[in-house]
């Protein structure tokens, strides 16, 4: 079986990370890969701030149902659309939900493990991150090296999921 099918089935959410600090060029190539999604008309309305600081993190966490996740990983992305960019609200959100999917597949090819958060278009998180007043917040996705080795997959057969016409 190819690689690149191999490692979509071998992924995994990752919600306990080590402390370990993430390398800026592992940061710099999960943010090249979301960069590199499709997107309606090429517009690619996604923006990104990369949050390190513990602090930063620890306050972001006390707004978030996943807190240990957010506190615990030592990078969180946060990843907003520039509505300006976009042109249909439909096709900017799958857009921006196949640049989240890039950036969680380059995350496991580089030994990271990270969590898709949909924690969207909230005013207060948006004011902590320091989001523009055109940019509004889609998704959080906290980085580390795992902690925990995730479970087996499970999903649903084929035959449950498509048919031929």
């Amino acid at each position: 079986m190819n690689t690149l099918l191999q490692e979509i089935k071998r992924r995994r959410t990752v919600r306990a990370f080590r402390t370990d600090p993430v390398e800026e060029d592992k940061i710099q190539a999960i943010l090249d890969a979301g960069r590199w999604a499709p997107s309606g008309k090429n517009t690619q309305p996604w923006r990104f701030i990369v949050v390190r600081s513990e602090e930063k993190r620890a306050e972001l966490g006390q707004l978030v149902p996943q807190r240990n996740m957010i506190a615990t990983a030592p990078v969180t992305i946060a990843v907003l659309k520039h509505v300006p960019s976009g042109y249909d609200e439909l096709k900017d959100a799958q857009g921006i939900g196949a640049c989240a999917q890039n950036m969680l597949l380059a995350a496991h090819a580089l030994g990271l493990g990270a969590c898709w958060i949909g924690r969207a278009r909230d005013p207060e998180l948006e004011g902590l991150l320091g989001a523009q007043e055109d940019e509004e917040l889609m998704l959080l996705l906290p980085i580390g090296y795992p902690a925990e080795e995730p479970g087996e997959g499970k999903r649903k057969p084929l035959e449950e999921l498509s048919r031929t016409l």
